[in-house]
């Protein structure tokens, strides 16, 4: 995140363009959380999936 563009963002003169520069700030860190976590997620689901598989040979 650019600290000079935050600054300018949180700037009393025009609000409402600084709220939504905060929400688009916000949607992308969230959206950045949740592909780390679906991605960590996926990671445990593959390890358990072949340790299971491991375990109970068919």
């Amino acid at each position: 995140m650019n600290p000079a563009s935050l600054s300018s963002a949180l700037s009393p003169r025009n609000p409402r363009s600084s709220l939504r520069t905060l929400v688009l700030y916000y949607m992308q860190a969230l959206r950045e959380e949740v592909v780390l976590l679906s991605t960590r997620i996926a990671k445990m689901g593959n390890l358990l999936h072949s340790t299971v598989q491991y375990e109970l040979p068919t």
